[in-house]
């Protein structure tokens, strides 16, 4: 048997790190293509956020508008009851909800006779028993917490069929 020479040794170490790098490569190639996958689904979902978000203020702004409408039809029937009271007309009939003519004076709401303003209903004050509950929660979320789970968030909660937080739409899949 003869030495190894020096030739073998060169060819040998370019072979290894040839076979190193074309493994290192194949890891790395695995662990971007997740990333990737991950980067392309959390734009995709911003995307459609941002889509919705827009369908959403075009929507308010389509109702405001309609409510806008609706006011001005509002205060024009009031103003076309307060004038035919005035002089004695019935209001009945179509032509009570034609707009006014150009030359009506135009005032500010007539104040109305009897008129109260409807009180904001209060809350219920809190029950000894929703107390507890509300207080038993709490402590059951910091044991969880403690334990290094994480604690349920209020729609997550059994509290029944009026339970109020954010449901989400759209589930993202494990990755």
């Amino acid at each position: 048997m003869s030495a190894v020479q020096p030739w073998m040794v060169v060819v040998g170490t370019l072979a290894g790190m040839a076979v190193g790098g074309a493994l290192a490569s194949a890891w790395w190639w695995s662990k971007l293509k997740r990333a990737r996958r991950l980067i392309d689904r959390i734009e995709s979902s911003r995307l459609l956020l941002n889509e919705q978000t827009t369908q959403a203020r075009r929507q308010i702004e389509r109702q405001q508008m309609e409510l806008g409408e609706l006011r001005m039809v509002a205060e024009r029937l009031r103003r076309k009851a307060a004038q035919a009271a005035a002089s004695g007309e019935s209001v009945d009939g179509p032509e009570s909800i034609l707009p006014l003519e150009a030359g009506a004076p135009v005032s500010g709401p007539a104040p109305l006779a009897g008129f109260r303003p409807i009180e904001k209903p209060r809350a219920p004050a809190p029950t000894v028993a929703s107390v507890d509950a509300a207080l038993e929660r709490q402590e059951r979320a910091r044991e969880r917490a403690a334990e290094g789970g994480f604690a349920r968030t209020e729609i997550q909660d059994d509290d029944g069929p009026h339970s109020r937080g954010f449901m989400p739409t759209q589930l993202d899949k494990p990755f």
